[in-house]
């Protein structure tokens, strides 16, 4: 099955998504959708074209997402976060001939445009805005005046692209993984069984709509049951549990800083009407003490907790594999349905149960491959195997235990550090709320362990190195902490480790010496 067919095949009155107390229907979801397609025909787009996304979260995007899937388009969301000449390099590598973007967007999308020689069009969604725009901007009035009936488009098959998101660029510059209609339908169906999704589901969803996490773990997964959408421009902690209890949310998708930061203003939620089927999270480590911590006050075996990447379009396994299943403390899960893990060594031979190794993948959700990058694509697919670049194990049961990043591990003199196992450590501490575990290069060790921890009170540094030293190996504990007020992550919540290092320029040549 095509994914735009979601909604077509379900065209009904039943809300698919609430925005801001308006509701849009299956129906209504699918008509715009159409009536993007026709614009896209009549802007001469051609089946593969790439379209480049500058959005936040609004119906209009997901309408859009769909318009772009049935006119055969490859939709290409871009991190609104980014600077402008990230968004320029990521513009230019796709090739991108059209760039739909909003008011709020618009001045980073013509500073990025700018800059290159064959500049994308625009296509504008929302009110007028006074700036100087180039001529040929295309306008959400010339979206309404289509026709909302099928457009009729010949070629379209399973294996035709339709998403380009290009990777966070934690190991140099970004890399475009490019998605087939069978690798979203895929992993949309199997998140959909895992979930247990029903018509009565409700999903509250505040991630970002750029990200597959939105898109395919949220909007999609749902979609296929013929649940509901709560579609948040961004997460509000204040406005959260109201929402939840408003719209008798039974799940959303969050990384741990905002369960964290929800268990803070755990008092607002005491007299609202909450019934949740579960949370699911990922793009972070979850600690046991977070998890045990969030599960005492809103429900045990609430979370789900899941591991994947973009190169298998969202996710892989889960935690429990089904809502209310059993889970087991440490793992993110067993393998979703269609997918296949298994552990190998430096060598590529596959490893017994219990031993640690990169984890690798053979799925139907699969990526076809980096855009227009050959040689890093054969360096990923080996003998139709994925490679991870995370190291982990798994037991007899299929389980996956991550130990961390294959290219974030810690050499230090010879000695292999994670940075997942001291972050586990060190959030066990009472003044530790969020912490994240980096290394600095060291003339004598190599490099050595460092540290940057967000305090929930008072913080010393003397002590937190203590309580390592107390639970941890001496190659493994950090020999510098800094006390910061924010840990540099992006958009989708994952630690930018390479970030790390400006809290401690000013100590490195102090520890090389």
């Amino acid at each position: 099955m095509l994914i735009h067919q979601l909604l077509q095949d379900g065209r009904h009155s039943k809300p698919a998504i609430i925005f801001e107390g308006a509701v849009l229907s299956y129906a209504e979801l699918d008509d715009l959708a159409n009536q993007f397609a026709h614009l896209f025909g009549e802007l001469r787009l051609d089946i593969g074209d790439r379209v480049s996304l500058l959005i936040g979260n609004e119906p209009l995007v997901v309408a859009s997402y769909f318009g772009l899937f049935k006119a055969g388009l490859i939709a290409n969301p871009i991190n609104n976060r980014l600077t402008a000449s990230e968004v320029s390099f990521v513009l230019e590598h796709a090739q991108a001939r059209v760039l739909i973007t909003t008011p709020e967007f618009l001045p980073l999308a013509l500073q990025a445009i700018a800059e290159l020689a064959n500049p994308p069009r625009i296509v504008l969604l929302g009110a007028h805005v006074d700036a100087a725009l180039p001529a040929d901007v295309v306008s959400e009035q010339d979206l309404y005046r289509q026709k909302r009936t099928p457009r009729l488009v010949e070629g379209l098959t399973e294996q035709t692209p339709i998403l380009l998101i290009y990777t966070s660029g934690t190991t140099g510059r970004p890399k475009g993984v490019l998605l087939s209609h069978a690798n979203v339908w895929a992993d949309g169906v199997a998140l959909s069984q895992g979930f247990r999704v029903t018509s009565d589901h409700v999903a509250l969803c505040f991630m970002p709509l750029f990200h597959c996490n939105a898109l395919i773990v949220s909007h999609i997964s749902t979609f296929i049951g013929h649940g509901t959408i709560v579609l948040c421009r961004k997460f509000s902690a204040r406005e959260h549990w109201r929402l939840v209890a408003d719209h008798q949310v039974t799940s959303f998708s969050a990384p741990p800083t905002v369960l964290a930061i929800l268990l803070e203003r755990e008092a607002e939620a005491r007299d609202a009407r909450i019934k949740l089927d579960f949370v699911k999270t990922g793009s972070a480590p979850l600690t046991v003490e977070l998890a045990t911590r969030f599960e005492n006050r809103f429900g045990k075996d609430i979370l789900i907790e899941g591991w994947g990447l973009t190169e298998c379009t969202a996710t892989s396994t889960l935690n429990p594999l089904y809502a209310g299943g059993r889970r087991k403390i440490g793992s993110v899960g067993q393998a979703l349905a269609g997918q296949k893990i298994a552990v190998v060594d430096d060598q590529g031979r596959f490893l017994p149960p219990h031993s640690t190794g990169e984890l690798v993948i053979q799925s139907p959700t699969m990526m076809l491959g980096y855009f227009r990058d050959e040689e890093a694509t054969r360096r990923t697919i080996i003998d139709g195997w994925l490679h991870t670049g995370d190291l982990g194990r798994m037991d007899e049961e299929g389980y996956v235990f991550l130990v961390g990043r294959k290219k974030e591990i810690i050499i230090r003199g010879g000695e292999n550090v994670s940075p997942l196992e001291i972050e586990e450590v060190m959030c066990r501490h009472p003044s530790v709320r969020d912490v994240a575990v980096g290394g600095l290069p060291d003339r004598i060790w190599g490099e050595v362990v460092v540290a940057c921890v967000v305090a929930n009170g008072v913080a010393s540094e003397q002590e937190l190195i203590a309580h390592c030293r107390e639970n941890l190996a001496d190659f493994k504990v950090p020999v510098k902490i800094a006390i910061v007020d924010e840990l540099p992550r992006n958009a989708t919540g994952k630690i930018l480790r390479r970030d790390l290092a400006q809290f401690f320029q000013s100590g490195a040549k102090e520890m090389a010496s």
